[in-house]
């Protein structure tokens, strides 16, 4: 996401910031719960998915097919999200799951919330069917203010793999891990785990093995990580301390840092 306002769109998230990052606090709550009821992240990407379909969001649409398959999903299962209920490789629980998201997300009349949500609760406790609940609830609080802000989507050139090489060393995002790895001499030395939430890429943790050290791999690793992010119009939330301190001797990458160039 640009950080120029179209001149016909208010963009609600910078314009009232506080809301929006209460916004993704809720989520990052929801996440959690998720995680603790056995929703996985890959099932959370696929209500993410349905929900911003149904709405029509095409900002959070492009966000979280990116998000899903790093969870895990395969591209069939994202192709035949939408006809779900013809066809598929569903199990019934996650054919339930997607049930409750879509009557969250369009509230039909008491006949059809009664029907889907007893064929819910043959495959969902009731915790999970809560969960599912506030996950299809708040991407569609996030559908809308994308929608309304008409957030751009850009044409990406990023691969799913992003791989920086020298003699020595090389650089991968290892989608799937959700994490940048730093290889030596063909040894995996260490890595810079991040989350992907909206436009952000919020880097959590970095380590380099003991054994690699005095090499420069944790700066190699930062730099590469931050220009990759960048590289993908992300904005960069440094919760690492490894990579904020890397980021702190650097200005040049300010104006896509939050809490730099970047204000949330």
């Amino acid at each position: 996401m640009k950080t120029d306002t179209p001149p016909d769109r208010v963009w609600i998230d910078k314009q009232t910031p506080t809301a929006f990052r209460a916004l993704n606090s809720v989520a990052s709550e929801v996440r959690a719960a998720g995680a603790a009821v056995g929703l996985d992240r890959r099932i959370i990407e696929l209500i993410n998915l349905r929900v911003s379909q149904i709405n029509g969001c095409a900002y959070c649409l492009d966000v979280h097919y990116r998000a899903a398959l790093a969870a895990g999903a395969t591209e069939q299962e994202i192709a035949v999200l939408p006809g779900w209920r013809r066809g598929g490789t569903y199990t019934p629980f996650e054919q339930a799951v997607l049930a409750i998201a879509e009557i969250t997300a369009t509230l039909p009349d008491e006949n059809i919330l009664e029907r889907e949500y007893a064929f819910a609760r043959k495959y969902l406790t009731d915790d999970q069917l809560s969960v599912v609940a506030w996950v299809a609830t708040t991407i569609g609080a996030f559908n809308r203010v994308s929608i309304l802000s008409r957030h751009p989507v850009h044409t990406r050139k990023d691969k799913a793999i992003m791989t920086v090489s020298t003699p020595e060393s090389e650089v991968v995002r290892n989608d799937e891990k959700h994490r940048y790895e730093v290889f030596y001499g063909g040894e995996l030395a260490g890595f810079a785990e991040y989350e992907e939430r909206d436009d952000e890429t919020v880097f959590i943790h970095t380590e380099v093995d003991g054994a690699f050290s005095g090499k420069g791999l944790g700066t190699v690793l930062a730099k590469s990580a931050v220009e990759d992010a960048i590289g993908r119009e992300r904005v960069i939330r440094p919760l690492c301390p490894f990579i904020k301190a890397y980021l702190d001797k650097h200005a040049e990458y300010d104006a896509h840092v939050i809490g730099k160039g970047v204000t949330r």
